[in-house]
């Protein structure tokens, strides 16, 4: 049975792997030098109607956090973020490795609020040199467990974020879906206009590797993070040698085909296709959603028994949760890739139909 573990279990969608196909016995210049890295960074500025913005492409999303976390902030300050987000938990320390101390919101789900923000600000400010300075806020979109920020929060964000002089980066691990997901409302271009940094993951798109790190220069911040992400990418042993292959691959995700499409939203659109009809399927089947989301990440409640089948049959993820029900049931992700078709979802419904 086709697996529903992530989205990154497969190799590259057919445009980025005959890209890398065709340009592989080219000889080009090393650390992202190359003119196919410039190439992919002029195809991410127009994409987000930034054409100052700067690009570094970086070959993870932990590294890139990382990465962008330490250029905007000093070793005695911290980003604002959910207590769930993917740095305070699935990173092993990797931000707190680079002398940062994250403070944590106790947003649910993983989705943050102005409330929150303006909470552990104020919690943080008021101890003055004794506390740690909050100098950032961090989210990830779609978030750790599926939502898609509408413009609405994500303004709301940004607003509050310029009201306590924070800067906003958004974590786009899973940017592809998010923005493609049906009935969003948050574009790209808007995006870019207001975040001081996002990256545009590759990774969970359709990619073999690479997120690619935006920053906009129109802030003193955003220059000074500019001047800092190269040393910062070497120092921590992210720039990669080859780094030709993450700018082939993103000049493929964002060169439009016949139809007028950029492969990169396209593959996501599909993928949230699929996962949305496997949550209506399952809705119909008697399946407890977790969360409601549009996004290629669906989340259900299952009993212990047909868990483990699942997760047998699928690769489907336990999720650690508590059961709101008080049944003691196990929370299940399934997660869409590129690759996954209609009928990878049919043959799926049919067995847990059939538990």
């Amino acid at each position: 049975m086709h697996q529903f573990r992530n989205d990154y279990s497969e190799g590259a969608a057919p445009e980025m792997l005959e890209a890398l196909i065709s340009t592989n016995n080219e000889q080009a210049p090393g650390y992202g030098t190359d003119s196919h890295c410039e190439h992919a960074a002029e195809l991410i500025r127009a994409a987000c109607g930034q054409p100052d913005a700067f690009v570094q492409f970086i070959p993870g999303g932990t590294a890139a956090n990382a990465v962008c976390i330490s250029a905007f902030t000093e070793d005695f300050e911290g980003p604002i973020l959910a207590a769930d987000a993917h740095p305070t938990a699935h990173e092993t320390g990797a931000i707190e490795a680079c002398g940062r101390r994250i403070l944590a919101t106790n947003d649910a789900l993983g989705v943050l609020t102005p409330a929150e923000v303006e909470r552990v600000y104020h919690a943080s400010i008021a101890g003055g040199c004794h506390c740690t300075r909050p100098a950032m806020l961090y989210f990830s979109n779609t978030s750790e467990l599926g939502h898609v920020y509408t413009r609405a929060e994500f303004d709301a964000l940004c607003d509050v974020a310029e009201k306590l002089n924070l800067a906003v980066y958004v974590d786009g691990a899973r940017m592809a879906s998010a923005l493609a997901a049906p009935g969003g409302d948050l574009t790209l271009e808007h995006l870019a206009a207001r975040a001081d940094a996002f990256t545009l993951g590759g990774t969970k798109a359709g990619m073999l590797f690479g997120e690619a790190l935006v920053v906009n220069p129109r802030s003193k911040r955003g220059r000074r993070a500019i001047d800092r992400i190269p040393y910062l990418t070497k120092r921590g042993g992210h720039m990669t040698a080859k780094g030709r292959l993450m700018g082939v691959q993103y000049t493929a995700a964002f060169t439009r085909g016949k139809d007028g499409s950029l492969p990169y939203f396209a593959h996501a659109a599909s993928a949230n296709e699929c996962a949305c009809m496997l949550a209506h399927g399952l809705e119909d089947a008697g399946f407890e959603p977790h969360v409601r989301t549009n996004g290629n990440q669906q989340f259900f409640w299952f009993d212990s028994d047909d868990a483990v089948r699942i997760v047998e049959a699928c690769g489907a993820e336990v999720t650690p949760a508590v059961d709101p029900s008080g049944r003691d049931r196990i929370l299940l992700r399934f997660v869409t890739s590129w690759a996954c078709r209609p009928e990878h979802v049919n043959e799926l419904l049919e067995f847990v139909r059939g538990l």
